[in-house]
């Protein structure tokens, strides 16, 4: 482990050159990169949707927002990333992409606001592979070398639940959360020597946790709603299995395994918006906060601390009404927003800042294709760090029809 650990700190404080590829080299801390955004129509808003409920697309921070959705539909996408990454004197690109996750909700009773969905979606990402040059001083000779790290896997979520109306102006909704994944990194340091060993570090890592998710919609007058959305998660727990290689042309190899069992404190987000409809126009406000100082999952060269989000979206609704031209039937979405990442790194913390557009075309019926791009920047040069800019375009399909029919009530 403090093998692992020591690597782990050349890789971070390194200034020399640097060579990546895959996703993003932060996603090596802690369990990886949260997504705080699910689906191409919020992805397009900036990630703002605590009090932005749609008739088109699933909400997955506040289950409050299914009661307004009046179809059963049935939603998935997919999400390529692109990056930049420098660490000052030099850049490489990088890029990755995966599919999103995969939901459906069944709108019960429109008039009641009675909905159910589940679905998965990732709850968090690990995608890195980079390598930096290394060098020993040996009988009094500098041998080269090169220490390469890779990462793959993460944490997803399932849940399942439902929402409805307390009263005509406020709405509730509930869900029970599963989480479970896996990750696996390694790390092998190779020095250019026939007569040296390669060293080879491996490390998987199953997850396993619960939850649930709430929040509530309220709607004081027309076309102004507020929105409060949280999630509580009991510890995460799991196994690791670590694995420490040596391979040598001229010794025998050796190979230890070391299995052990792993369980952290899973901190509760907290999330509150506000979105007001005038004329054409929808304008949304979110701020999110989820606390990881007492996380303790694999610190090494991380400082945990809160994590905390800010964002805005500005959305040109769409309009459905008979003879209406097919332009103005697409939505469209201009957001942006300041991330702070939940770890430090060298006494630094790690922040991100991104502006987003999106549009939603309706494809036939209630089929809507959404498409987003999200562009911004993380972290840092100097201080040992890297900085990264990216690009994010996500594509999510949404298909729908009436299965629960209304009746007349008296």
């Amino acid at each position: 482990m403090k093998k692992t650990l020591f690597l782990l700190f050349l890789l971070t404080a390194s200034s020399t050159c640097l060579h990546a590829q895959g996703g993003s080299t932060y996603t090596m801390f802690g369990i990886g990169d949260l997504r705080n955004t699910l689906g191409s129509s919020y992805d397009g808003l900036g990630g703002t949707q605590i009090a932005v409920p749609s008739d088109y697309a699933i909400n997955f921070v506040n289950p409050a927002a299914w009661g307004i959705v009046k179809t059963t539909r049935f939603q998935g996408g997919f999400r390529f990333n692109q990056q930049s990454v420098s660490n000052g004197s030099s850049t490489i690109g990088q890029n990755n992409g995966k599919l999103e996750g995969i939901a459906a909700i069944f709108s019960i009773d429109t008039s009641l606001g009675i909905a159910a969905s589940f679905g998965f979606y990732p709850y968090s990402s690990v995608n890195y592979s980079l390598t930096t040059p290394t060098s020993i001083v040996a009988n009094g000779n500098t041998i080269g070398g090169e220490i390469d790290a890779s990462g793959l896997g993460g944490v997803t979520a399932g849940y399942i639940g439902g929402g409805f109306k307390i009263v005509d102006n406020l709405s509730f909704g509930i869900a029970a959360v599963g989480l479970f994944g896996k990750t696996g990194s390694i790390i092998e340091t190779i020095v250019y020597s026939s007569e040296a060993f390669i060293s080879i570090n491996q490390r998987n890592d199953n997850f396993k946790g619960s939850g649930f998710k709430a929040g509530l919609l309220y709607t004081p007058i027309e076309d102004l709603k507020f929105g409060v959305a949280m999630s509580s998660y009991a510890a995460l727990h799991g196994t690791s299995e670590l694995r420490y290689s040596t391979i040598s042309s001229t010794e025998k190899s050796s190979d230890t395994i070391i299995t052990q069992e792993f369980s952290t404190p899973m901190p509760t987000s907290i999330g509150i918006g506000a979105s007001y409809k005038s004329g054409k126009f929808l304008f949304a406000l979110d701020g999110e906060m989820q606390d990881f100082s007492s996380f303790n999952y694999r610190p090494g060269k991380a400082n945990f601390r809160s994590a905390q989000r800010l964002s805005f979206g500005i959305s040109r609704l769409a309009s459905f009404a008979p003879g209406t031209a097919f332009g103005d039937r697409i939505a469209f979405n201009i957001g942006g927003g300041f991330n702070q990442l939940y770890y430090t790194l060298n006494g630094t913390g790690i922040n991100e800042y991104f502006g987003s557009f999106g549009m939603q075309i309706p494809v036939g019926g209630t089929a809507m294709l959404d498409c987003a791009a999200t562009v911004g920047t993380r972290g840092a040069t100097g201080n040992g760090l890297v900085q990264e800019l990216f690009g994010r375009f996500s594509v999510t399909i949404g298909i729908g029809e009436t299965w629960f029919k209304p009746f007349i009530r008296e």
